[in-house]
């Protein structure tokens, strides 16, 4: 538990990191990009396709992020319609279900990569080499609902939603 814990926390260190350089690249280049065509009548060959690739990395990375702060998409349906039974055991079903979701989408993403995604070029990177974003990051996301159910299962931690974690002020000032 104590390493699958700590392997989370590095990837989330790492992922923050990357995803700030990615966006500032992304950034920079779009701004190089728009400035080329209105003062020089040019442009970068490929930029196009680079912001596009960069735009995937930021947003599945993100995804990510917020999988790890627990502020993914979250379908309130279950734990209003069992508010009887147990928070740990509602949320070890929900992350069982997260991990099992997480795990088919990264099988499926892994054998698009591999065997259908375009192999052609950008620059010098294959495609299906910029396109490892995707299973890259369902494996990340299904490493921390692996987390979380260990976890509910081991009564580790104390569960909460997200909307019971924060109550903020009307008025935007804690009292």
């Amino acid at each position: 538990m104590r390493l699958l814990r700590r392997i989370n926390y590095y990837l989330y260190r790492f992922q923050k990191v990357l995803i700030v350089a990615l966006f500032g690249a992304l950034l920079l280049l779009a701004f190089i990009q728009v400035i080329l065509r209105l003062f020089f009548r040019g442009g970068i060959e490929s930029a196009d396709s680079i912001v596009r690739y960069l735009v995937l990395w930021v947003g599945f990375l993100g995804a990510s992020l917020a999988t790890y702060k627990n502020r993914h998409i979250n379908i309130d349906l279950v734990t209003q319609l069992f508010k009887n039974i147990n928070r740990r055991v509602i949320a070890a079903v929900v992350a069982f279900a997260g991990l099992v979701v997480c795990g088919f989408l990264f099988k499926a993403s892994l054998t698009y990569v591999l065997y259908v995604a375009d192999t052609s070029k950008i620059i010098f990177i294959p495609k299906n080499i910029l396109e490892t974003v995707l299973p890259l990051t369902f494996l990340f996301m299904a490493l921390r609902f692996l987390q979380n159910f260990l976890e509910a299962l081991t009564g580790r931690r104390r569960f909460t939603y997200p909307e019971a974690k924060r109550k903020w002020p009307a008025s935007g000032v804690k009292k």
